[in-house]
Order: C-alpha cells, then structure tokens, then sequence
C-alpha cells in the first residue's frame, strides 16, 4: 500500500497527468479515454514497491520528481504502443464512422443462409467413396488413390517403388473413371 506521503503527490498532480493523457489521447484518436489511461497507469503505479516510489518521489529536477517523469512516460506508452497493458486489455475494434449498422443484421441473415459447405463436401467424398469402392481396380491402382485422395498423401513420401509419373498416372486414371462415373457415362 502506498503512504500517504505518495498518495497526496498524486491527488497534487492528478490533474497534471490528466491534461497530459487528454492530449495524447486526442492525437491518437482515442479522445474519451484519457481518464481511463490515467487510472490504469496509476493503478500499475500504486503495484510498484513502496522503497520504488519513495525513490522516485525523493529524485527532483526543478519542479518536478522522477515520479511524475515515470507517470508521463508510462502515460504516453500506454496511448501511442499497440502492446501497451492498456491497449492489450481494452483495444477496441477497428470501426469505420460512414458503416451502416443497420446493414450488419441483413449480412448475418444472409450467412445464416447459406448452406452447410462443410456437410456438402462430406457427402461429396462419401460419393466419391461410393464410387471408388464399386471400381474394379487392382490393388496398386487402389492403393495408390486411397494414398493421394483419402490420405492426402504426397507421391514424394511413396512407399513403393514406383516413379512418381507412374503414380500420377495411375491416380488420374482413377479420377477419370470416377468423374466418368459421376457424369453418369458408366454404369456399373
């Protein structure tokens, strides 16, 4: 807790510090918050050592203590440094003065429209599956599809022992048949 001695240099120089954050506050675009500032700068302040404070009150130049350097210091940081403590835990989001607001409840009507990308690719490569499994291929020409197209697998990284032109061969080949499939050309 800090003495009174401190407390009473801070209620002196209350209204200093505040004009100080007022005007940096103004120049940064953030003109209602100056008081906010100022109150979490001396809320981090008063969570200093007492012997800390003490020090800095006690080292004067002229007319003013370290003290009130260290606060205006810690006044202008707080306002101008993006990973300030006071930027960090009350940022507010980016806004544009010339938005409609009123338009944000027709953009959120039409998202909830939309249709489930998700579940539609599902049922996609359930298709896919479908199709695939219905195929007569060899084992190589099975493996090598489940490996690239189930298994997101790339040829580089190829177990066996053919070339990667073979692979790509084999893997088009077997799209090709099921996209044929698909485009309802074969039937099976």
């Amino acid at each position: 807790m800090a003495s009174t001695e401190i407390n009473n240099y801070i209620s002196k120089r209350y209204d200093r510090w505040l004009d100080y954050a007022i005007y940096h506050c103004n120049r940064n675009g953030m003109a209602d918050e100056a008081v906010d500032v100022l109150n979490e700068v001396l809320l981090s302040l008063l969570q200093k050592s007492d012997t800390m404070l003490r020090q800095l009150l006690s080292a004067k130049k002229k007319d003013y203590t370290d003290l009130d350097f260290f606060v205006l210091k810690m006044i202008k940081l707080n306002i101008t440094s993006s990973t300030s403590p006071y930027q960090s835990k009350y940022k507010s989001l980016p806004s544009d003065e010339n938005t409609d607001f009123d338009m944000l409840d027709e953009i959120e009507d039409r998202m909830t429209d939309q249709t489930d990308k998700s579940g539609e690719l599902l049922d996609q490569i359930h298709c896919v599956r479908n199709i695939f499994d219905s195929l007569d291929l060899s084992k190589l020409a099975r493996r090598v599809f489940e490996f690239h197209f189930f298994q997101d697998g790339n040829f580089c990284d190829w177990p066996g022992e053919e070339t990667q032109n073979q692979l790509y061969e084999i893997y088009n080949g077997v799209l090709e048949l099921i996209k044929r499939k698909l485009n309802g050309e074969m039937m099976f």
